[in-house]
């Protein structure tokens, strides 16, 4: 179902796992290796040397898909939003909490943080064509909204930038066409959102209108979230843990965007598109819409407001964690990770994480019961607030990060690991983990 072989390869030290030893009654209690009759004409016995068992990761891999139950994962399909901080995102959490104990791994436990999330506001964000010659006309916001953008309303005529990229703002200025003061039109997809909109606000551009295209998402009505912070983690406690409201001096990350920035469908893109009365776009800008422009011109007027009035809030998040003991290296540990939280309804990001994390808590630690042994600790975490920029990975990470500089051996990611008929695993990689190597 999914490359386990892989992940649980580098778990078992360059594809191998040690055994213990077993009694000739079959149990694994006895400390004395096993003797056998020698063939001389005494009665001595020779001690025979211990043959170290080696699993390789390919059998491993298929004891393993062999035990994982398939109808688990079909669960994922009901999961629904659990933004962070929510009071469904800590029901979640204890319920994880609750299947790791029962699961009797060696040590289950959690740790709170006290963040500060950007969450849709009372009003609502507004959008709106204006012209000297026609009445102004608004355009639908769906529930979608971007975290950590300014709160704020900006007018400026529109620019389409592609995906949003430094090289389509080149493309651009070839072209002549200004970006200052302008709202940026960009595609979804390539890049981040927190690049994009330093992209566009770094040649002064005054917002960002960001759209699914067709030719990149299958829904044309699909609402977007994501965060505009170029970073991870809390942004008001950089570098710092958030850890039982812990004072520090204030400060917010230089990540934080300075305009306003909000996604739209594509739907209302078109509608914008149609609104544009400048140059037609390069072939490889064009997407699945019937009309592509690069810009507003002057001949009629042709501006967009946007407002923004998203709010701040102080949210306690909770990250979950159990713990196998390793066999030789218990102080060096290995963690598996899956974030828990999400925007609006979808399973393949935090459900297919957090069901996988499930699935192989359990059956890793069954196995190991059995006989085999990992010789490094091997932690499995269930982090909160990934979807504003690794917020629970990262706080973790910065209060814990002496000891992980030297303890933690790797990370692997279960995110996003299985999506329709494809699979992959990100090994070794979180947003946030700029004190994980790899190894």
């Amino acid at each position: 179902l999914f490359p386990l072989g892989f992940l649980i390869g580098y778990l078992s030290y360059r594809g191998r796992m040690q055994a213990t030893s077993t009694c000739s009654d079959g149990s694994n209690t006895c400390r004395n290796p096993a003797v056998t009759p020698s063939t001389g004409d005494n009665d001595e016995y020779i001690e025979e040397p211990e043959i170290e068992p080696v699993l390789y990761w390919n059998d491993l891999k298929m004891m393993l898909s062999n035990e994982l139950s398939s109808v688990n994962f079909n669960n994922v399909r009901e999961l629904s939003s659990y933004e962070a901080g929510s009071e469904a995102d800590e029901s979640l959490a204890n319920n994880i909490h609750g299947q790791l104990t029962d699961f009797k791994l060696d040590k289950v436990w959690n740790d709170e943080h006290y963040i500060t999330l950007q969450v849709q506001g009372s009003s609502p964000n507004k959008l709106t064509i204006v012209s000297s010659t026609e009445t102004p006309t608004k355009l639908e916001i769906t529930d979608g909204y971007v975290a950590y953008s300014a709160k704020a309303m900006a007018t400026g005529k529109l620019v389409y930038a592609n995906y949003g990229r430094t090289e389509d703002f080149q493309e651009l200025n070839k072209m002549n066409i200004p970006i200052n003061g302008s709202v940026v039109l960009v595609r979804a997809g390539k890049i981040s959102f927190a690049e994009k909109v330093a992209n566009a606000e770094g040649l002064n551009a005054v917002g960002v209108l960001i759209y699914p295209d067709p030719a990149d998402y299958k829904l044309h009505s699909e609402v977007l979230f994501g965060h505009a912070h170029l970073g991870t983690g809390d942004p008001f406690t950089p570098g710092f843990p958030s850890f039982n409201h812990t004072q520090f001096p204030p400060a917010k990350s230089s990540g934080l965007p300075g305009i306003p920035v909000q996604t739209i469908t594509s739907n209302a893109a078109a509608d914008l598109f149609r609104k544009m009365n400048g140059e037609v776009t390069p072939k490889e800008w064009t997407g699945s819409l019937s009309v592509y422009k690069m810009r507003s011109q002057n001949t009629d007027g042709t501006k967009v407001t946007l407002e923004v009035n998203n709010q701040m809030v102080e949210r306690k998040i909770h990250n979950i964690f159990g713990v196998i003991q390793g066999f030789d290296e218990p102080d060096q540990y290995v963690v598996i990770g899956a974030q828990r939280d999400s925007w609006g309804p979808g399973a393949a990001k935090a459900g297919v994480g957090t069901v996988m994390l499930l699935e192989l808590a359990p059956q890793l630690f069954f196995l190991f019961k059995g006989g085999y042994k990992p010789r490094r600790s091997i932690v499995f975490a269930s982090w909160s607030a990934g979807e504003f920029g690794a917020v629970g990975a990262t706080e973790w990470l910065e209060g814990y990060s002496a000891t992980l500089h030297t303890k933690a051996f790797a990370y692997i990611n279960l995110d996003a690991a299985v999506v329709g008929n494809y699979c992959s695993v990100f090994m070794l990689w979180v947003n946030s983990a700029t004190v994980l190597y790899v190894s």
